[in-house]
């Protein structure tokens, strides 16, 4: 069988230390194992093949035998057989005397386990185990010493590279219950709706420990850290999820606000730390994640309120239908429109235009009933007007044909689009215009005004008006505009009015 599977195949029972009973240090007779012969490596690693029973036989007494000595580093003899047991004198001195015994069998052990050579090349996941397994025997002032030992020899830094993820947990852990790593818990989230998640719990990356280990502890602690942050994002799609389905702005409200996550940096790493420099720049600063949870507030409450959301892409279609009647000019025009949400839209307006020379005079009123007016001038080459509401519109006919085309914008509404036209004559006194467009809504200004402002929003603000009962039309004209740039319209304010 090859090096590798054989190393595979320990039997965990090997890692206990023998130790003789002290009062048998004046045996007649020793005692041999009958199992087989070892291969391989001797010290440490010896096995009992599978389903076999080992047997002891009795010989005749042949004067004293000296103990085979495992060999330490530079051949030096660790005073242990195989690395896990002690001498009876050993056992007579007792105190720190045997601690010391003790500790000198697990490390000759664990440095015959981590041995390599050209025959016995690999370090596999049965030695990482079996090195565990030592250092969990080792109380926690032994256990320290240990891994200053291993790392002086070399062999701390080669037991950790081989670790597998779990195992790289696992000696964490252990290190932690020793007392050789802290460990500091994460910070709980205070309970909200979609169950934010807590801080991760995070080592202290001691700048006295050994390189190897300060390496791996910050590996984990980047693991911790994105596993949170993963989370958190979680929560902010599970958040998200609930506002856009709910029925009004009071269920909104009812969510409060998204709960930010937790600045998490890593414990011991200062200026003065040997890794500052490194640790750092692989720590990089991670962007809030409520940004998703806000633009879902943002669109749910515009849907709400029956307006368009920021960002909204809409495609519109307009006919109108014009005739000239003693120095006037009467309109009626039908606009459809479809925004990427596939929210369809349909209005309807009559108006009357005058001409004074290149100036011109206007009025509509739309189907709900507003009356807009605007006012405009003919260049000859192109058109120009702005109407009561702030948008601003150009035309721009191709000479020697029918088609057009225009732009227009709102600055206070944050709205801006464009499109094509064609005009045709119906009759003497009558023309038929279409036009094909897109508009894009934007931010509002007076919406940018309310972030610099820094002053609390209405959604998730205070509402001293709700605790008070007032009417909507009792509430002052500013702060019931501020209101509807939140979203809240009268109908809402019925429905959060009735829910007290």
């Amino acid at each position: 069988m090859s090096t590798v599977s054989r190393r595979e195949s320990h039997n965990p029972a090997s890692t206990d230390p023998r130790v003789p009973d002290a009062e048998s240090h004046g045996i007649a007779s020793r005692v041999s194992a009958s199992g087989p012969a070892r291969t391989g490596r001797s010290t440490g690693k010896q096995e009992t093949p599978a389903g076999a029973v080992p047997g002891n036989q009795v010989e005749t007494y042949r004067g004293p035998v000296e103990r085979p000595r495992a060999q330490g580093p530079g051949g030096a003899s660790t005073g242990t057989e195989g690395g896990g047991g002690l001498t009876a004198g050993q056992l007579a001195l007792g105190g720190r005397a045997a601690d010391a015994a003790r500790a000198d069998a697990a490390y000759a052990d664990i440095q015959a386990t981590l041995h390599t050579d050209w025959k016995d090349w690999a370090v596999t996941d049965a030695d990482v185990r079996r090195v565990h397994e030592q250092l969990e025997k080792l109380p926690p002032a032994d256990y320290r010493r240990m891994m200053e030992r291993m790392d002086q020899g070399g062999l701390l830094g080669k037991y950790l590279k081989q670790m597998s993820p779990e195992a790289g947990e696992a000696f964490l852990s252990q290190a932690v219950s020793k007392g050789y790593v802290t460990r500091e818990p994460g910070k709980k989230a205070e309970p909200a709706p979609c169950n934010p998640p807590d801080g991760p719990a995070l080592d202290k990356n001691d700048a006295n420990l050994p390189d190897s280990v300060r390496q791996l502890v910050h590996e984990k602690n980047s693991e911790a850290r994105k596993a949170y942050y993963d989370a958190h994002q979680a929560y902010v799609r599970r958040y998200s999820e609930q506002v856009m389905q709910a029925k009004d702005l009071p269920a909104i409200r009812d969510l409060g606000e998204p709960v930010a996550p937790f600045a998490v940096s890593e414990p011991g790493v200062i200026s003065s730390h040997p890794d500052y420099s490194s640790f750092r720049s692989s720590w990089a600063r991670v962007p809030d994640t409520r940004g998703q949870a806000y633009t879902a507030v943002s669109n749910r409450s515009r849907d709400l309120a029956d307006a368009q959301r920021a960002g909204t892409l809409k495609l519109k279609q307009e006919t109108e239908l014009s005739v000239e009647s003693e120095g006037m000019t009467l309109k009626v025009s039908q606009e459809t429109s479809v925004t990427q949400y596939g929210k369809t839209d349909s209005s309807s307006k009559a108006g009357a235009e005058a001409a004074l020379g290149h100036r011109k005079m206007a009025v509509e009123i739309e189907s709900s009933g507003a009356a807009k007016t605007s006012k405009g001038i003919d260049f000859g080459v192109g058109k120009a007007s702005i109407d009561s509401e702030g948008t601003v519109r150009m035309e721009l006919p191709i000479p020697g044909t029918d088609y057009g085309a225009y732009s227009e914008f709102n600055h206070e509404k944050g709205t801006f689009g464009g499109g094509v036209s064609v005009e045709k004559e119906v009759s003497k006194d009558s023309k038929v215009k279409r036009e094909y467009g897109v508009t894009m809504q934007g931010s509002r200004l007076e919406r940018a005004q309310d972030v610099a402002s820094m002053t609390p929003g209405t959604l998730f603000g205070p509402l001293p008006e709700l605790e008070q009962g007032l009417a909507w039309k009792d509430i002052p004209a500013e702060r019931r505009a501020r209101m509807e740039r939140d979203g809240w319209t009268p109908q809402q304010w019925k429905v959060a009015l009735g829910a007290r």
